[in-house]
């Protein structure tokens, strides 16, 4: 049991077994946390699931237990909610009986868990095979984290899924090799992306060589046949009028939506709608709010996982939504929205990557600005506020704020166009989108 100050205490194989309802989760230990003598804070060691990643493809593990632990907290009350957790891949320590050795688990917590470098370990980077790698990610470092052979690229060095596609791709230019998407979502440490490459091709290059990986990846898209993408390229003379039809219709007779700063939206050509993201009602807010001529150009890239039965395969179809993964098929993602946007197509695109969990402004991905930079195209901000009272992530429809007597509105603002000049730092520009939708949310009513 965990005592509180107040006198309570917390039996955390309750807690542990509300988390491990997530796929992902295999194991967890819940605890005080270890700087604290008291349970007031809870904290969490939590052992992702590996067979369940790799059957997803899922390499970025910190960004998915994050989304699960975030969304599974959200239904507990708060003295019971996990405020903080670490994320180890090795299995709990146990005792005799099978059952979480807690003492062993604090005391691991509760100590840095930098890892000394050994003899072996530096004999093992200086290595031909290895030192071309360990050069490219030293030189792609950027927050002081300490590399070994171990290390994982997303929990321990901080690549996230666009930095390790910027770091894959220029270690496969440099080694002169080329991964599957298979061996890609079997590489979580630095020893696993060294053994994938193997050794340098002949006549692959000897020293740091600093490309721009998204223009290259970006410059050959599918053409325009492709089984997939080449359906965003079709007219919809009947589908798309009665969508957008449909869609006023419904927005009209169940929900008050405000719209303000149509005027800054493009006329003409392509560009990036990029609103943040509170609801999966979002683009049912936003699409019938706009000239039916701005919504006949929308496509969406959307996750695969929503679109898996006949009906949503039909329905991604006809809406212009391209299904895909982007996590384990994140280039993928990109070419499947870089090709639409070089149609003259008009992308809406979610910065968040996911729904907020309290429907406040969220850390901004600089997919966005990549795709605004290399295929040269303006972003329009856009700020949406009131959709996550009306349908929040982890709970139900709030059918009480359709009552005709309900006050509650939904309010859209769109913002003046962005470009983002050849050579910026698209990361610094994801946050200055961030920036300009947050001040344009946090003013709306």
């Amino acid at each position: 049991m965990i005592a509180r100050s107040s006198g309570k205490s917390i039996d955390p194989e309750e807690i542990e077994a509300h988390y491990r309802r997530s796929t992902f989760v295999k194991e967890i230990c819940v605890m005080a946390m270890p700087d604290t003598a008291d349970g007031d804070h809870l904290f969490a060691i939590v052992v992702p699931d590996s067979s369940a990643l790799r059957a997803k493809k899922i390499v970025n593990a910190g960004d998915l237990i994050r989304f699960e632990m975030e969304g599974l907290t959200a239904a507990l009350t708060p003295d019971r909610r996990v405020a903080a957790y670490g994320i180890w891949f090795e299995p709990l320590p146990r005792d005799a009986s099978g059952a979480i050795a807690r003492d062993e688990v604090r005391r691991r917590a509760g100590e840095s868990r930098t890892r000394e470098l050994t003899e072996a370990d530096r004999a093992w980077m200086a290595a031909p095979h290895a030192s071309a790698v360990v050069e490219t990610i030293t030189a792609r470092l950027s927050n002081g984290a300490s590399l070994h052979p171990d290390a994982n690229l997303e929990l321990d060095l901080g690549f996230d899924s666009m930095a390790r596609v910027e770091l894959v791709t220029e270690l496969e230019h440099r080694c002169g090799a080329k991964l599957s998407p298979d061996t890609h979502a079997e590489i979580f440490t630095v020893r696993q992306l060294v053994n994938a490459l193997a050794e340098p091709a002949p006549g692959a290059s000897s020293r740091v060589e600093r490309i721009r990986p998204w223009e290259s990846l970006l410059r050959d898209l599918p053409p325009d046949t492709d089984p997939v993408l080449s359906g965003l390229l079709a007219k919809r003379p009947i589908a798309a009028p009665l969508m957008h039809f449909t869609a006023r219709v419904i927005r009209a007779l169940l929900f008050r939506v405000e719209l303000s700063g149509l005027e800054h939206l493009p006329k003409s050509g392509a560009c990036i709608i990029t609103p943040n993201h509170q609801s999966y009602l979002d683009p049912f807010m936003l699409c019938p709010m706009v000239p039916f001529g701005v919504y006949r150009k929308f496509f969406f890239v959307g996750a695969v996982e929503y679109f898996e039965t006949p009906l949503a395969k039909w329905f991604a179809r006809i809406a212009n939504l391209v299904p895909v993964d982007p996590d384990s098929n994140l280039v993928p993602a990109m070419q499947a929205a870089a090709f639409g946007l070089s149609h003259g197509k008009v992308l809406v695109l979610f910065p968040e990557g996911e729904r907020s969990i309290d429907g406040s402004v969220k850390k901004f991905k600089k997919g966005a600005p990549i795709l605004a930079q290399h295929l040269r195209v303006p972003i329009v901000p856009v700020a949406i506020k009131g959709v996550y009272e009306l349908w929040p992530r982890g709970g139900g429809f709030n059918w009480r704020l359709l009552r005709p007597w309900s006050r509650h509105r939904v309010r859209i603002a769109i913002g003046e166009p962005m470009t983002i000049a050849d050579g910026a730092d698209c990361g610094e520009s994801a946050a200055g989108l961030r920036e300009r939708v947050k001040c344009m949310w946090e003013v709306l009513p």
